[in-house]
């Protein structure tokens, strides 16, 4: 019988972005909000998640996906940085 248990560390997906980072938001661990995530639902009925972490803002969108960009996130940004 052979051992199969890898030591390697997991690969990331070829589909992983690094978080972006947008100017008025102190993005750290302690941030209250990180970890929060706000839904936005486009005009064809499909929700995306956009997601505020320690490293910056992601989304679940093709857009962010591909681009590492999205205009979810823009507007999750600028609602956060009026109020």
């Amino acid at each position: 019988m052979t051992d199969r248990t890898k030591t390697s560390r997991p690969q990331k997906s070829k589909w992983y972005r690094k978080p972006l980072k947008l100017d008025g938001i102190n993005f750290n661990k302690n941030h209250f909000l990180v970890g929060f995530q706000w839904p936005y639902t486009n005009c064809m009925g499909t929700t995306y998640l956009t997601t505020m972490t320690a490293e910056g803002w992601t989304c679940e969108c093709m857009g962010f996906t591909s681009h590492g960009r999205c205009k979810h996130i823009k507007q999750v940004h600028e609602k956060m940085i009026a109020e």
